[in-house]
């Protein structure tokens, strides 16, 4: 059974310039345990500079209040490394710390794909596929994503909880994606 639900944060997918002034796009979907995640958003502040925040890999936890910790644990050349993050998430009173180990690769300046190692323990399944589009002097973000999560995650968090939170989120990273831009 096919149903909507917003579950990207709780399922601790890497967010870490999901963002910006304007969100023009938010889907989600839940089908047997695997979630679906689509959104678009614009920001205020041009694609390289962009580019630069979304692949400082150790700088993540400046731009999401949720990423406590990200640091770099092989880099195999210039445009694929694996990444250590840890993220917590809270939604009511449901929090969840989650470690992730994730290989990135880019295609400098417009493509990064995050794949989950398939030996976390939190996450069973995940592929992440952004595109970086520079829009005059601002920057559209296209996101997809496809996760299932290794863990339960509780039904009295519905869809417009998670939502709401997911929303929220999107904006806060927003606001400090284009403050870094602003100072770089």
């Amino acid at each position: 059974m096919r149903f909507r639900t917003t579950a990207l944060l709780a399922l601790g997918l890497w967010v870490p310039a999901a963002a910006a002034g304007t969100i023009e796009r938010l889907e989600t979907a839940h089908d047997d345990g695997r979630y679906t995640v689509i959104f678009e958003v614009v920001l205020d502040a041009p694609r390289d500079k962009v580019w630069r925040i979304m692949t400082d890999y150790e700088g993540l936890p400046r731009v999401s209040k949720i990423i406590t910790e990200s640091r770099t644990l092989k880099q195999e050349d210039a445009n694929r490394h694996r990444i250590g993050v840890t993220l917590k998430a809270c939604i009511l009173f449901f929090c969840k710390t989650i470690k992730r180990v994730v290989d990135i690769e880019t295609k400098p300046p417009t493509e990064i794909t995050v794949t989950e190692d398939p030996a976390n323990r939190h996450i069973r399944y995940a592929v992440e596929r952004w595109q970086v589009q520079a829009e005059d002097d601002r920057t559209r973000l296209h996101y997809t994503a496809e996760v299932e999560p290794n863990f339960f995650i509780p039904p009295l968090i519905g869809p417009p909880v998670v939502k709401y939170f997911l929303r929220r989120e999107i904006r806060l990273t927003a606001i400090e994606v284009e403050a870094l831009a602003r100072h770089e």
